[in-house]
């Protein structure tokens, strides 16, 4: 079995399925879990936002986003490497992205 197999054979997880599985393991109903999702996503929302501080902690402990700029990329000339054709690129503006990382906890865990 390959380095990825036994997380190759699990399927991945609905939204429902999650719900459903938390619910069951907080006794709480599938709607209070539901709302809690939908205000943490509001709330991940308002802090990555342009007027948020662009930090938050989606699952505290475990999983943080970040608000990065990407810088801009002027317009130019290239050779692709796999033609070895030149090729004009366009230009691009400097973007906001978000990134995820991983905290200790979470890469320990999966590790």
């Amino acid at each position: 079995m390959g380095r990825w197999g036994e997380v190759a054979q699990m399927a991945k997880m609905t939204k429902s399925q999650i719900v459903a599985h938390v619910a069951e393991k907080t006794g709480l109903s599938r709607r209070q879990v539901a709302s809690v999702f939908q205000t943490v996503a509001e709330l991940a929302i308002k802090e990555l936002g342009k007027k948020g501080p662009g930090e938050f902690a989606i699952l505290p402990g475990y999983v943080k986003a970040k608000v990065r700029t990407r810088a801009a990329v002027p317009a130019g000339k290239w050779i692709n490497p796999f033609t070895k054709k030149e090729e004009v690129r366009k230009a691009r503006p400097a973007k906001r992205v978000v990134r995820l990382s991983a905290n200790k906890a979470l890469k320990d865990a999966i590790s």
